[in-house]
């Protein structure tokens, strides 16, 4: 018993000390390159820097820079949504795979999930702008691989959104529910889904220095759920714990009977949403001050960090859970997180608006990563009402289409993801199958475009943010990782989410035959757009 404690304590140092060395292998190569940051000489010094970087990709500064460092970590990190996948999945991971889907699995998740984490941030290092991996794969490969990378990650980036607001609307209408005595129902979580999400929309329409605000704001927020979560359970079963010895066992959560390795792998890889998503910096890159460092750090630091905070949250969870039976409000089969935090705080619905706080802000975040998303594909003409769609608002500096069709379309997704479950368990398990197939098909792509080059590209071998001769090896290691885990994840989270990643790719193809044309013509004229021409579309607006 004892050696299967040890086994699992070393496997989480052993991914810790791998997130140091590449940590450390990233930061030499930024002080070797030749990128000399221009933040000390002053922010017009620095925003001229960048708009320099982006016009070298034949685009125009249009959107104002205010997104520092803190600000585009949150991005990264409340996209991941360290909070609501917790309360959304911690539950079906531990009564799937028992305590050691945290102990064992939670650490081997972590692993690959900051080895692509990696991988990205050397990408977004190369192409500093806010396609993301649209971006990433055309510039170092073809334009029909960037097509794809793009649909499928912002058909992953929407749906993560659905979940997170569907969560948020879930825990506001079951409190309203209480304080205004009526009976929870699907109509009413669907009222409540359209005021979450309307609400951002209105705030992302401020412009992205509120945006800003509210990304570095989140990130304390999810460190007060923590410190609440964490403090509220051991003050209330402080004496009611599991021996840390059960956690390294293959134990079901009842404690009566052993977990299957099938259960085992399924528990685990519901845990991989905490490390999908991480690439949201990215979409921020055209607002964001000194991009080629700022953004792939904020990539590869928040999975290290969900790391962290998501081990000793889920290890806390676990040691408790025979004595978490849930209120009236909530039962440990409707929310783990939740029938803790009530557990834990006496019933105080305070702590439950905190959470909702939290999930809503990565809800907001994957809004503002869904309407960038858009508005780049729109601004190369590969999506309908393209025109519509890449119009920036002179005042706020913001896409304003984009942010509300893609506010649109994640409420819709919600529905669609409600109607093939049923009306059960909120549409997690479809949408849930649905995100992660589509995250790691668009992480894929340009990973193998890497791979193929082996590594070397004239915008790679120019990036700061470099792994050096550790790079093939990561690239590696995170491609066979998702290919593997996504055929897995095809039976393992369900069908509906592969036959709607199916259909996804067959509305893709029809839109590329339908949009081929103009799109590679648009790319094509981009790249070759003179400096008079970028010059007149920036002095639209005002920049500084």
């Amino acid at each position: 018993m004892m050696l299967a404690v040890w086994i699992g304590l070393l496997l989480f140092a052993a991914v810790c000390g791998c997130a140091l060395l590449l940590t450390a292998r990233a930061q030499r190569n930024i002080r070797a390159s030749k990128h000399i940051s221009m933040t000390a000489y002053g922010t017009y010094a620095q925003a001229q820097q960048d708009k320099h970087d982006l016009n070298l990709f034949g685009l125009a500064q249009q959107l104002r820079r205010r997104l520092g460092a803190a600000a585009s970590f949150g991005l990264s990190f409340q996209s991941l949504g360290l909070t609501g996948a917790a309360f959304l999945l911690a539950g079906p991971a531990l009564q799937k795979g028992g305590p050691s889907v945290v102990s064992i699995g939670l650490p081997v998740i972590a692993l690959f999930g900051i080895l692509v984490s990696a991988s990205l941030a050397e990408l977004s290092s190369a192409v500093p702008t806010a396609g993301g991996v649209y971006h990433w794969a055309s510039a170092i490969g073809t334009r029909r691989r960037g097509w794809y990378a793009a649909w499928f990650q912002l058909a992953g980036h929407l749906a993560m959104m659905a979940l997170m607001n569907g969560a948020c609307a879930f825990i506001l209408d079951k409190l309203f529910s209480v304080w205004l005595n009526y009976s929870s129902s699907w109509w009413s979580t669907g009222i409540a889904l359209c005021f979450v999400t309307a609400v951002q929309a209105m705030i992302n329409h401020w412009g992205t220095g509120r945006a800003g605000a509210l990304q570095e704001a989140g990130i304390m927020l999810h460190a007060v759920v923590l410190a609440a979560v964490i403090g509220g359970i051991f003050i209330a079963f402080g004496r009611s714990v599991y021996s840390p010895k059960l956690l390294y066992t293959f134990q079901n959560a009842s404690l009566d009977g052993h977990v299957t390795p099938w259960a085992f792998v399924v528990g685990m890889l519901v845990l991989q949403k905490l490390f999908l998503g991480m690439d949201g910096a990215a979409q921020g890159s055209e607002e964001t001050s000194d991009p080629r460092i700022r953004v792939p750090w904020a990539i590869y630091l928040s999975s290290v960090y969900a790391m962290i905070g998501g081990f000793v949250l889920l290890m806390c969870l676990t040691l408790v859970l025979p004595a978490i039976v849930g209120t009236a409000l909530f039962s440990s089969g409707d929310s783990l997180l939740a029938a803790a935090a009530l557990d834990g705080w006496q019933g105080n619905t305070l702590v439950l608006l905190v959470i909702a706080a939290a999930i809503w802000g990565s809800g907001n975040s994957e809004l503002l990563i869904c309407s960038r998303a858009i508005f780049c594909l729109a601004r190369d003409q590969a999506v309908p009402f393209s025109r519509l769609l890449s119009r920036v608002s002179r005042e706020q500096q913001s896409p304003l289409p984009a942010i509300g069709t893609a506010a649109l379309l994640s409420v819709l997704l919600f529905g669609a993801g409600r109607l093939v479950d049923g009306g059960e368990a909120g549409g997690i398990p479809s949408l849930l199958g649905f995100t992660v197939l589509c995250l790691q098909l668009s992480y894929m792509i340009p990973i193998w475009i890497k791979i193929k080059l082996h590594g070397r590209h004239r915008l790679l071998d120019d990036a700061p943010w470099r792994l050096g001769s550790y790079g093939l090896i990561v690239d590696r290691a995170a491609f066979i990782w998702l290919l593997l885990s996504g055929a897995v994840s095809v039976f393992a989270l369900g069908l509906w989410g592969a036959v709607g990643t199916g259909l996804w790719f067959i509305l893709v193809m029809a839109l590329d035959r339908r949009y081929r044309k103009q799109h590679l013509a648009k790319l094509q004229s981009r790249l070759k757009r003179p400096k008079g021409e970028i010059i007149r579309i920036e002095r639209k607006f005002h920049l500084h």
